[in-house]
């Protein structure tokens, strides 16, 4: 990157207005409950502080200070370096790098989101147990959007270098995409409780019941960060490859992979999963399935893939 690059005073006015409708809907979410959650006859508000409180209470520390982390401090802590970059209108050296930071880590925030998600779609058509999406949801969402698109639009006022792409293997991206099928077809948890009817359910399926039960806001999130954007990332890596053995101009492909993987959020999903096996044996007995270790599988397969990135991004 340059040693330094100027804000036009466009970007800052609409940065600025992006970040301040972040900063609101962030607020609004600490005291808007993301669903309403059915248990028998009995009905419960789910909101980020109340989840926290709930873990706290059952002893599960590290869980609250995750979902604390990701969902509640760091939202906040990225719009500040955010609103400091954009006050500042140039960006140093150190400037881009606090950038490149909050690109990457930006889609952390999903984690409440998914697990929200997660909750929709296991309790969707049971008699005994149920939850219904509430306005806490699509606001969260458009907080945590408005902060990475107003990101993405003060990296794309930094003057892009020549891109020097990392070489890619075959067998790594083979393994990916066997890794990927099996993690969006392959089912990766079954409710296993004798109260509730005993279902099977994928990433492609989850979506499927999302959109299907009304739940628009979190169905979007599931088929566009972890079907579509996965499968574009490695179409786009296959791409790559085969540019790289014909011997042919890749530096196109190479941004537009660099744009995509941001959106492939399979890891905070793993991450909701995991938190959920954890804390959701309060609410219905599961089993976890073969599409979980596929799961486990492509997230170490992309985060091997993401250091040869990184390393291309870097030089």
């Amino acid at each position: 990157m340059n040693a330094s690059t100027t804000l036009d005073s466009r970007t800052r006015l609409l940065g600025g207005a992006m970040l301040g409708a972040s900063f609101a809907c962030n607020v609004a979410v600490l005291f808007l409950p993301f669903m309403e959650l059915r248990k028998g006859l009995g009905t419960e508000p789910y909101s980020l502080i109340r989840s926290v409180r709930m873990m706290w209470s059952s002893g599960l520390y590290v869980l609250a200070v995750l979902v604390v982390g990701f969902s509640v401090v760091f939202p906040f802590a990225k719009l500040a370096v955010l609103a400091a970059l954009c006050a500042g209108r140039r960006l140093g050296p150190r400037g881009h790098a606090a950038l490149g930071w909050v690109e990457r880590l930006g889609k952390w925030s999903m984690l409440d989101v998914f697990l929200v998600c997660l909750i929709l779609t296991l309790t969707a058509g049971q008699l005994l147990v149920g939850a219904k999406p509430l306005a806490g949801i699509p606001l969260f969402v458009a907080a945590i959007m408005l902060s990475i698109v107003t990101g993405n639009l003060f990296a794309n006022r930094v003057e892009p270098q020549p891109p020097q792409t990392p070489r890619l293997g075959g067998w790594m991206l083979t393994l990916a995409g066997l890794a990927l099928a099996g993690t969006l077809a392959m089912p990766f948890l079954k409710i296993h409780d004798w109260l509730l009817a005993d279902r099977a359910y994928s990433i492609l399926t989850l979506s499927a019941t999302l959109l299907g039960t009304g739940a628009w806001t979190a169905g979007a999130v599931a088929t566009i960060f972890l079907v579509i954007a996965p499968l574009v990332t490695w179409a786009l890596e296959l791409q790559l490859w085969r540019q790289q053995r014909r011997n042919e101009a890749a530096d196109r492909t190479w941004l537009r992979l660099l744009a995509w993987r941001r959106w492939s959020m399979l890891d905070v999903f793993g991450l909701a999963l995991a938190v959920f096996l954890v804390e959701g044996d309060q609410l219905m007995h599961t089993e976890v399935r073969w599409g979980a270790l596929f799961l486990v599988a492509i997230v170490a397969i992309r985060w091997a893939l993401d250091v040869l990135l990184l390393r291309g991004e870097r030089r």
